[in-house]
């Protein structure tokens, strides 16, 4: 009897758990989505080169490795690297001619998801600083980012 209310308890466990990530996946691609339509809004007229509503911040430098993470649309535009994060509400411009590297480290400020995440090291006003993005392909990213960099006009 023992045994057959422990296998219960277990398998409507095992069913919360899917649950719980079936919505929490829904829950992200509508924040993905909100994020990609506000940054299309606020990128009207751009030449957007690369775009993705599930872009993952590992935070900024220079604010310290206590900040919150958060998911939201990333941009490449010929101009900028742009970052809008759903929630909190944030939102980070980087000039393409403000960059200095790029790299695909698997870590930032000690978080990782081991894999290899998108940093891209810039000088801010106040300095040098960087921010990473866990995105698909960021291999692609970098490459992309880079070749847009080289088209810029000095």
């Amino acid at each position: 009897m023992i045994i057959i209310a422990l296998i219960t308890i277990a398998a409507l466990a095992n069913i919360a758990i899917v649950v719980f990530l079936v919505l929490r996946k829904k829950s992200m691609a509508r924040i993905g989505d909100a994020a990609m339509d506000d940054a299309r809004h606020r990128t009207d007229g751009q030449d957007i080169i690369l775009q993705t509503g599930n872009a993952s911040s590992f935070g900024q430098a220079s604010k310290g490795a206590k900040q919150i993470r958060g998911n939201g649309a990333l941009i490449l535009t010929r101009e900028a690297i742009r970052f809008l994060m759903a929630v909190p509400r944030n939102e980070i411009e980087i000039p393409l001619s403000r960059v200095t590297s790029v790299s695909l480290p698997k870590s930032h400020l000690g978080k990782t998801v081991f894999k290899p995440l998108l940093r891209v090291e810039f000088e801010s006003l106040e300095g040098r600083d960087s921010i990473a993005w866990a995105v698909r392909e960021p291999s692609k990213w970098k490459d992309t980012i880079e070749n847009a960099r080289s088209k810029l006009r000095w």
